[in-house]
């Protein structure tokens, strides 16, 4: 096994002067591209460190003391896609869509920022899922998240990869399945951003959160296309993490709204995800909100509230989150 002095010197070996070519992590925009470096480790063939340089202001970070959620779900989307192509053969030119993902904070100081943008580590251990010809169709990953020598976090999840022609058939049977799309969607009021925990109009996605039931609230989610994060290139779909923000969104709304918390500050310590379909751009997406009580996280020595989460379309769930969230 490799000893602290040795995981030192790998860490040392990586480098944060240039990032990894943008076609390598799905963006399109040089800025949106967080990866810089990466190694395979010494004593564990399937293991890999990862480097990534986190922005001090990113226009999802919103200058709020933290790295922003959304930001290093971004880096494990990078990590586990670059990992794809650079060592499993993976094509450049084949789609992906993430199946799951789960996160669990173990060190909220971990992710204050600082006066210079922040060194982090990512370390996955990767199982892929190979067809009878070798070809990986599903990378499964486990691992941990480091902050400028912190472990801030602890991670899994699963990508699924699909040939250009599997893919174009993918989408065609689920379209083929949908009943009466209507193609254009009514032009929504988006929620004001301190109710959401945002101070930014442009990142609120989804609509002012109603009353469902006893602690339960609903909101519609907005799609902007033209968000320069969200929508870094052009899509078929929602994307996975246009949905997490809409779920911490109406999550932050709606723990302010029956507990009377304020919503700005509210950081997401845990997260379970599933996404079982193709969320459409031209269906209308509703995201529905079921909050529990508070409970005593031991591991960071804070309350937290547990609010689950449903993305529907046309009565189906399309996406499924558990988060956590703290003051």
């Amino acid at each position: 096994m490799t000893g602290p002095a040795q995981q030192d010197q790998i860490r040392s070996a990586l480098r944060y002067d240039s990032t990894v070519p943008r076609a390598m992590v799905h963006r399109a925009a040089i800025a949106e591209v967080f990866l810089t470096d990466s190694r395979r480790t010494t004593d564990q063939p399937d293991t890999y460190e990862v480097a990534a340089q986190l922005p001090r202001a990113h226009i999802m970070g919103e200058n709020s003391g933290t790295h922003d959620f959304l930001l290093l779900v971004e880096v494990l989307r990078q990590g586990g896609v670059f990992l794809a192509h650079a060592y499993e053969n993976v094509g450049l030119d084949e789609s992906f869509i993430f199946r799951s993902l789960r996160m669990q904070m173990l060190d909220l100081s971990a992710v204050r920022t600082d006066d210079r943008p922040s060194r982090a580590v990512v370390t996955f251990t990767v199982d892929p899922q190979r067809k009878r010809n070798g070809r990986v169709q599903a990378l499964d990953f486990t691992g941990s998240f480091s902050i400028e020598g912190k472990t801030a976090l602890r991670f899994s999840g699963g990508l699924a990869f699909f040939t250009r022609s599997v893919y174009r058939a993918l989408r065609a049977r689920r379209r083929d399945a949908l009943v009466g799309s209507i193609g254009v969607l009514p032009t929504h009021v988006a929620a004001d951003p301190a109710s959401v925990g945002r101070r930014d109009p442009y990142n609120v996605v989804i609509t002012q959160a109603i009353g469902a039931g006893d602690s339960t609230l609903s909101a519609t989610v907005l799609s902007d296309t033209t968000h320069p994060h969200l929508f870094d290139h052009r899509l078929d779909h929602i994307p996975g993490n246009l949905l997490l923000e809409a779920a911490r969104q109406l999550a932050a709304a709606s723990v302010s709204s029956l507990h009377s918390i304020s919503a700005t500050g509210l950081q997401v310590t845990s997260l379970d995800a599933t996404f079982q379909e193709f969320a459409e751009l031209d269906l209308h997406a509703r995201a529905v909100a079921r909050v529990e009580q508070f409970r005593l996280d031991e591991s960071l020595g804070t309350l937290v509230v547990p609010v689950v989460v449903d993305i529907v379309q046309q009565e189906r769930v399309v996406a499924s989150f558990r988060l956590e969230v703290a003051q």
